[in-house]
C-alpha cells in the first residue's frame, strides 16, 4: 500500500500516514479556538457582551458601577480592533523545504532548573516554617496569611514562570509519545504539583491556567494530530464546568470556609457568583480609572510592565514611568481591594488615550503572526502561541499580554530558539499539514 509522509509537530520529525485517510481528517484545519481571530469572534466578545449587560443592568454586587454604556462601546472597539487585525490576510502556510532545526533534550533540563531557582525562592519561607503549610491544609491559616513569607526576589523570584515555557518545549522535543518513566517526565510532574500548590497556598489561579492551557494545545497539535474531535470544537465553553471545579477548590481554604459559608445557601451559589465578580469588577474597575484619573493620564506602566519588572535593569527604568499608589487608593475609595483586577483594555486607555486602539491593532498583529507560525509548525511560534493566547483569555480580566510574568517564558523560548538549536541531520521531504 502506497503510503504518504505526513508532517507531526514539529518540520523535522515524520510519521508515516496511510493513504486512505478519510476526507474529514484531510480537510481538518485544526480547531476554531486556535485561532485568535475566531476566538475573539465566538468566544470572548461574546462573553464581553454578557459581561457588559450584567454591568449595564439591574447590578446589587457592585456599590458603586462605573462602567456605563459609552466604556462598553470603547472596550468592544478595543476588542473588534485586535479581532480584525488578527484575520487579515488569511492564507494556508506554503510547504517547506527548509533544513529543520531540532531542540536538545538539554534545555529541557536548563529550563527546569531555572524554574526550580524560582519555586525555591518563592517557597524559601514556607519550607523554613513548614508548620505555616500545615496550618493552612488544616484550615487554621488562610492564604493571606502565607502571601507574608513569600519570596519576592525581582528577576529571581519570577524565574517561576519558566515552567510555562518547559510545556510547550517538551512537546517540541519529544513530539511522539515516550513510553515509561523519563527523567523530562519527571520533571513535567514535579512543576506541575509545584504550580498547583503555588496556586492554591498563594491563590494564584493564573498560575497554573498558563500551564494547562498550553498543555492541552500542545496536546492536540502533537498527540491527535489531523484527529478532529466533535467534543473538542466545543473548546472553551467545554471548560466551563471544570473552571467551577477548579474555582471552589481554590477558594474552599481561601474564603469559603473562613467567611463565606455563613453568608451562601452552598458552595456552587459561591463560586458561581463570585467568578462572575471577578470579571465584572475587573471592568468596572478599569471604567473607574477612565472615570477618576482621564484618558490618557497615566504612566505607561501596564505596556511597560515587562520592562520595569526585568532583571537587574528594571530598577533604573521603574522611577522613568512615575509609578504611584493612585490604582490601590482608587480600589480602596471607590471599589473593593479584594476584587483588584484592572481588566486588559482599560488600562491602555488610561495610559494613550484613544491611540490605544493602534496598540490594540499591534496585539491583533501579534497574534495572527503567532498564529500563523503555529500553524506553519515553525519552532519559536509554535511553542510561544499557546503560552501568547493564555493573555487572550484573560484579556477581559487581567493585562497579562505585556506582563513581567508572561515575558519570562516568552524570552527564554526566544533564547532557545536562537541560540541553542541544531540542524537536523536528515534532508526533509515533508509537507507540513494544513493547521
Amino acid at each position: 500500500m502506497q503510503k504518504t509522509r505526513m508532517l507531526m509537530g514539529p518540520p523535522e520529525l515524520t510519521r508515516v500516514a496511510p493513504a486512505r485517510m478519510s476526507t474529514n481528517q484531510l480537510a481538518f484545519n485544526g480547531y476554531w479556538w486556535e485561532d485568535p481571530a475566531r476566538l475573539m469572534m465566538f468566544f470572548i466578545v461574546p462573553l464581553y457582551v454578557l459581561i457588559s449587560m450584567s454591568l449595564l443592568g439591574n447590578q446589587k454586587a457592585i456599590d458603586r458601577v462605573f462602567f456605563d454604556g459609552f466604556y462598553a462601546f470603547a472596550g468592544a472597539l478595543f476588542l473588534i480592533t485586535i479581532m480584525v487585525v488578527s484575520s487579515f490576510g488569511r492564507r494556508t502556510p506554503a510547504r517547506t523545504s527548509q533544513v529543520p532545526s531540532r531542540v536538545p533534550p538539554l534545555v529541557l533540563d536548563l529550563v527546569f532548573v531555572l524554574s526550580c531557582i524560582g519555586y525555591l525562592t518563592m517557597m524559601g519561607g514556607l519550607l523554613a516554617k513548614p508548620a505555616l503549610l500545615m496550618a493552612f491544609f488544616d484550615g487554621s491559616d488562610s492564604a493571606f496569611d502565607l502571601l507574608e513569607v513569600k519570596g519576592r526576589v525581582p528577576g529571581i523570584s519570577t524565574l517561576t514562570q519558566a515552567a510555562i515555557a518547559y510545556v510547550p518545549l517538551y512537546f517540541y522535543v519529544f513530539p511522539q509519545k515516550r513510553r515509561g518513566l523519563t527523567r523530562h517526565k519527571l520533571y513535567f510532574s514535579i512543576l506541575f504539583a509545584l504550580t498547583a500548590l503555588r496556586s492554591f497556598i498563594f491563590a494564584e489561579r493564573l498560575a497554573l491556567i498558563e500551564l494547562v492551557l498550553p498543555l492541552a494545545l500542545m496536546w492536540v497539535r502533537f498527540r491527535r494530530p489531523n484527529r478532529p474531535s466533535k467534543i473538542l470544537m466545543l473548546g472553551p465553553y467545554l471548560c466551563v464546568a471544570p473552571l467551577i471545579a477548579f474555582f471552589i477548590a481554590n477558594e474552599y481554604q481561601r474564603s469559603w470556609a473562613i467567611y463565606y459559608v455563613n453568608l451562601y445557601d452552598n458552595i456552587f451559589d459561591f463560586a458561581i457568583e463570585r467568578l462572575g465578580l471577578y470579571y465584572s469588577t475587573a471592568l468596572n474597575n478599569g471604567a473607574a480609572m477612565l472615570s477618576i484619573f482621564g484618558w490618557g493620564t497615566g504612566s505607561p506602566e501596564f505596556t511597560f510592565d515587562w520592562l520595569i519588572k526585568f532583571p537587574l535593569i528594571g530598577d533604573y527604568f521603574r522611577p522613568l514611568f512615575g509609578l504611584d499608589a493612585s490604582y490601590t487608593i482608587l480600589l480602596t475609595r471607590y471599589a473593593d481591594p479584594e476584587f483588584n483586577n484592572p481588566s486588559g483594555i482599560f488600562v491602555h486607555f488610561y495610559e494613550w488615550g484613544w491611540s490605544a486602539l493602534f496598540l490594540a491593532a499591534f496585539i491583533g498583529w501579534l497574534f495572527r503572526k503567532s498564529y500563523y507560525g503555529w500553524r506553519a509548525a515553525n519552532g519559536f511560534w509554535c511553542c510561544a502561541h499557546p503560552v501568547l493566547l493564555v493573555s487572550l483569555f484573560e484579556i477581559l480580566r487581567l493585562p497579562n499580554l505585556f506582563s513581567g510574568r508572561n515575558f519570562v517564558p516568552i524570552a527564554l523560548l526566544f533564547i532557545v530558539f536562537s541560540l541553542c538549536r541544531t540542524k537536523s541531520a536528515r534532508p526533509l521531504n515533508a509537507i507540513p499539514r494544513p493547521y
